[in-house]
C-alpha cells in the first residue's frame, strides 16, 4: 500500500506529522467532566456542543441526529462533521458520554480528542469521504437504569443518590450481576441468567431484596447477547446505523475509537481474557504482551481490508504505534454467541448490520485501574501514545480514501 495519497500526492507520513499532542490535550481538558445522562445532562449536551463547534471551526459539513427515548422527554444528539466526496464514506467514530460521576477523560474524551485532531488533519490535508461522528448514549440507557433505582427506592434499599442504604445489600446485588454475566452464555436471555443466579443468593436475601432481584430479572426479559446492543447501550450509534440504513448509505467501513489513551511500561500492567494467546495474532512493536503499552486493534470477519490497512500504516516508521491486530473471521452472531465482551462498543451495531468495522481500545478494564471510576482523569493519560494512536487513524483514512 502506498505512502503518497493517490487522490491528492500528499505523502501520508507529512501528515501523520501534523497531529498536535497540544491539541490532544486541550480536547480532553475541555470535556472532561461527569457527562452522564442521568446526573449530569447539561454537560452531556455541551459535550456535543463542543463536538459539533469543534467541526464547524475545522470546516466539516455538520449534521445533529436528534431523538429521545421512550417515556422520555429529553433529547439525546449524535454529531457529525464530514469531509464529502463522490464515494462510499470512511467512518471515524467516538461516543462522548461517561458512566455516572466519572470524568471520563480516557473513556472517552481520549477517543473524542482523536476524532477531532485526525478531522483537523485530513481536512488540511484534503482528503475526502470521510465521516466523523461524536456518538452519545454508548454506556447506557437512562430510563432503563431509571427503573432498577426506581424499584430499589420504592422498596426502601436506595436513596435518591442511587446508594444501597445497607452494605449488605450492596454486597448481595453485585454478586448478583458478577454471577449472572457468567450465565448469559448458556441462558436464554439475560432475564434467565438473573433468576439462575437469584436462586444461589436467594437463601441470603431478606424479603425485600429478593423481590427486587425478581423484578429486576422481569426488566430483562427478551434480551440477549444478540438483542442489547441499541436496548441497554450503543443506543446512538444504533440508532444512526438504523438511518443509514433506510437512506442506503455508503459505508466504506468504520473506526470506532473507544478508551484509547492509558500506556504502561510496568511488567503485568496488561492482563488477557483466560486462554488468550496475543502472540499468535498479527502485531507490531511489541516485545512484553505483559506490559500495557500497545493499542488493540479488534476486526470480524468482513473487516480484513481495514486490519490490513490499519496494521500496515501503524507499523511505518512516521507512526510506529505498538499494536496488536484481532482480526476474527466470525460474524456479529459468533462474537454475541462466544465472545460478548469485544462487542462493547458503538462498532456493534455497524457490525449486526453487515458494515466492516475496526475497534481501537487500550483495552480498557484489562489494563486500565481506573477504568468507570471517578478517578479517570486527564492526569492518567499518556498523550505521546495517543498522538501515535492519531497518526495511525490519520495514515489509514488516507490510503484507504
Amino acid at each position: 500500500m502506498s505512502t503518497i495519497d493517490p487522490k491528492f500526492g500528499t505523502d501520508i507520513s507529512t501528515a501523520a506529522k501534523e497531529v498536535e499532542c497540544e491539541r490532544l490535550f486541550q480536547h480532553v481538558q475541555a470535556l472532561e467532566g461527569p457527562r452522564d445522562p442521568s446526573s449530569h445532562y447539561q454537560k452531556l449536551q455541551e459535550a456535543g456542543h463542543y463536538i459539533l463547534s469543534s467541526f464547524q471551526q475545522i470546516g466539516l459539513t455538520v449534521g445533529i441526529q436528534e431523538f429521545s427515548l421512550e417515556s422520555g422527554s429529553s433529547t439525546y444528539q449524535n454529531v457529525e462533521g464530514a469531509i464529502p466526496g463522490s464515494g462510499p464514506e470512511l467512518l471515524v467514530v467516538a461516543h462522548y458520554d461517561t458512566v455516572p460521576d466519572s470524568p471520563g477523560a480516557n473513556d472517552n474524551a481520549s477517543a473524542v480528542a482523536v476524532m477531532l485532531e485526525a478531522a483537523r488533519v485530513l481536512k488540511k490535508v484534503g482528503s475526502s469521504n470521510l465521516r466523523f461522528i461524536g456518538f452519545t448514549l454508548e454506556e447506557s440507557d437512562p430510563f432503563f437504569e431509571g427503573k432498577i433505582h426506581h424499584l430499589a427506592r420504592s422498596l426502601g434499599l436506595m436513596d435518591s443518590q442511587h446508594r444501597y442504604l445497607r452494605w449488605h445489600t450492596q454486597k448481595l446485588m453485585k454478586r448478583l450481576s458478577s454471577l449472572a454475566k457468567g450465565m448469559r452464555l448458556h441462558a436464554s436471555d439475560f432475564a434467565e441468567a438473573i433468576t439462575l443466579a437469584h436462586k444461589q443468593l436467594e437463601s441470603e436475601m431478606d424479603e425485600k431484596e429478593n423481590l427486587l432481584a425478581q423484578e429486576v430479572a422481569v426488566l430483562y426479559r427478551g434480551i440477549s447477547h444478540k438483542s442489547w446492543p441499541g436496548i441497554l447501550a450503543t443506543i446512538g450509534s444504533a440508532r444512526w446505523v438504523e438511518e443509514a440504513i433506510k437512506r442506503n448509505a455508503l459505508i466504506q467501513g468504520v473506526i470506532c475509537l473507544d478508551t484509547v489513551g492509558y500506556c504502561s511500561q510496568q511488567a503485568n500492567s496488561q492482563h488477557h481474557p483466560p486462554g488468550f494467546q496475543p502472540s499468535v495474532f498479527p502485531h507490531h512493536g511489541i516485545s512484553d504482551f505483559t506490559r500495557g503499552n500497545f493499542l488493540a486493534v479488534i476486526g470480524d470477519g468482513q473487516s480484513g481490508f481495514l486490519s490490513e490497512a490499519f496494521h500496515e500504516q501503524s507499523a511505518q516508521p512516521s507512526v510506529d504505534l505498538p499494536h496488536i491486530s484481532l482480526q476474527l473471521p466470525l460474524t456479529f452472531e459468533q462474537f454475541a454467541m462466544g465472545m460478548p465482551d469485544l462487542l462493547r462498543s458503538d462498532h456493534a451495531p455497524f457490525w449486526r448490520a453487515g458494515f466492516p468495522g475496526l475497534l481501537l481500545t487500550d483495552s480498557a478494564e484489562f489494563r486500565y485501574p481506573y477504568y468507570h471510576t471517578p478517578a479517570d482523569t486527564i492526569d492518567k493519560l499518556d498523550f505521546d501514545f495517543l498522538a501515535k494512536v492519531c497518526q495511525a487513524v490519520v495514515a489509514t483514512a488516507m490510503a484507504l480514501t
